[in-house]
C-alpha cells in the first residue's frame, strides 16, 4: 500500500510534466456521457460472462454470487494490493459459500487458466490477421504463452496426475498431527473441484470459448473509448493490444493497474497513436475498471453490514 501511495503521485507528476493535464483533459472531454456509459455497461457485460463461465467450474454455486463475488474481488484488485487481493479475496468468499479453501482456490485458478486462454487465442488471431506493423516478439510471447497454457491444462486433465496428487493427499493423512489431517482433507476436496472441472472435455472448451468472447467483449470496449476520443484502431490490432494489457495488469502486488495502462500506452503508440490521446484512453479505462470497483465496494459493504447485523437479529430472536 505504501509503495502504491508512493508511485501513484510521482507517475501522474510524471505525466502532468511531460504532457500537460490542461492536453489530457482537453482530450478526455471528447468523449461524451454515452461513451462512458457504454463503455461500463461492457465491461458489466464481460464480469457477468465470466461469472456464467466461473460456473462450469463450481456449479453448487449461483451466477448472481459468483458476479456478486467477482465484482468484489474487482474492488479489492483496484483499491488495495492489485491482483493478488482480489483473487485472494474471490477464494474467500467462495470458500465461505463451498465450505472449502482447497476447492475454493482451484476453481479461481482454473477460470484464470481458461480465461488466458481463451484471450490469447483470440490475440492470436489479432496478430494473424492485423495489417499493422508490430514487433514479432510480442507475437511469439503470445504464441508461447497460448502452447504453454494449454500444454498445463492438458497434462492436469492426465489420469496420472490426480493418482499422484491422491498418493501426496494419503501420505499427508499417514501423519499423525490435526494439521497434517485438515491439510489432506482440503487437498483431497481440492483434487475433486479440479476433477469436476476439467472432467469434461466440451465444458472445459465451453470456458474458454467464453473467456474468449469475454476478451472481445473487453476489445470492443477499448474501441468505444478510443472511438469517444477520435481515435481510430484496427479491431484485430485491439485484439493483440487488450490481451498483452491484460497480461500486465497480472502484475499480483500493488500495481496492476498502473502497468496495464503504462502498456496500453506504449501499445497505442506503436499504432502512431499521439502519446496524449494514448494516455486520455488509458485513463478513461481506468476510470471504468474504477466504476466497476465502486459496484464491488458497494457490494462488499452490504455483505459486511448483513454479516454484522444477523448475529444481532438472532440475539434478538432469542429473546
Amino acid at each position: 500500500m505504501l509503495l502504491k501511495l508512493i508511485t501513484v503521485p510521482v507517475i501522474i507528476g510524471a505525466v502532468v510534466w511531460l504532457n500537460g493535464v490542461r492536453e489530457i483533459y482537453a482530450v478526455i472531454m471528447r468523449s461524451s456521457f454515452g461513451v462512458i456509459v457504454a463503455a461500463f455497461a461492457l465491461s458489466m457485460l464481460a464480469v457477468g460472462l465470466t461469472a456464467a463461465k466461473w460456473r462450469f467450474i463450481i456449479p453448487t454455486i449461483k451466477v448472481a454470487e459468483l458476479l456478486r463475488t467477482a465484482l468484489i474481488g474487482q474492488f479489492y484488485s483496484f483499491f488495495f494490493l492489485g491482483q493478488a487481493s482480489g483473487e485472494a479475496a474471490k477464494i474467500y468468499l467462495i470458500s465461505r459459500q463451498s465450505g472449502s479453501v482447497g476447492g475454493a482456490t482451484v476453481s479461481v485458478v482454473t477460470d484464470r487458466l481458461t480465461s488466458f486462454i481463451g484471450m490469447l487465442s483470440v490475440s492470436a488471431i489479432g496478430f494473424a490477421l492485423s495489417s499493422s506493423q508490430y514487433p514479432l516478439q510480442l507475437q511469439q510471447g503470445a504464441l508461447i504463452g497460448l502452447t504453454l497454457l494449454v500444454a498445463v491444462l492438458i497434462a492436469l486433465r492426465h489420469d496420472a496426475f490426480f493418482s499422484r496428487a491422491e498418493r501426496v493427499a494419503s501420505w499427508i493423512e499417514g501423519r499423525t498431527s490435526a494439521s497434517s489431517s485438515t491439510v489432506a482433507r482440503e487437498l483431497r476436496t481440492a483434487i475433486q473441484q479440479w476433477h469436476i472441472a476439467t472432467a469434461n472435455p466440451w465444458r472445459v472448451l465451453a470456458g474458454v470459448l467464453l473467456g474468449a468472447v469475454v476478451h472481445v467483449v473487453n476489445v470492443l470496449t477499448f474501441m468505444v473509448l478510443a472511438a469517444g476520443v477520435g481515435v481510430r484502431v484496427d479491431f484485430f490490432d485491439w485484439c493483440w493490444i487488450g490481451g498483452l494489457t491484460s497480461v500486465a495488469g497480472l502484475i499480483p502486488v500493488t500495481i496492476g493497474q498502473l502497468a496495464s495502462g503504462g502498456a496500453l500506452v506504449a501499445l497505442l503508440r506503436l499504432q502512431n497513436v499521439s502519446m496524449v490521446d494514448a494516455l486520455a484512453i488509458s485513463a478513461l479505462m481506468i476510470a471504468v475498471n474504477g466504476m466497476l470497483a465502486i459496484v464491488g465496494a458497494f457490494l462488499e459493504w452490504y455483505r459486511l453490514r448483513v454479516r454484522v447485523a444477523a448475529p444481532t437479529q438472532s440475539a434478538v430472536d432469542g429473546i
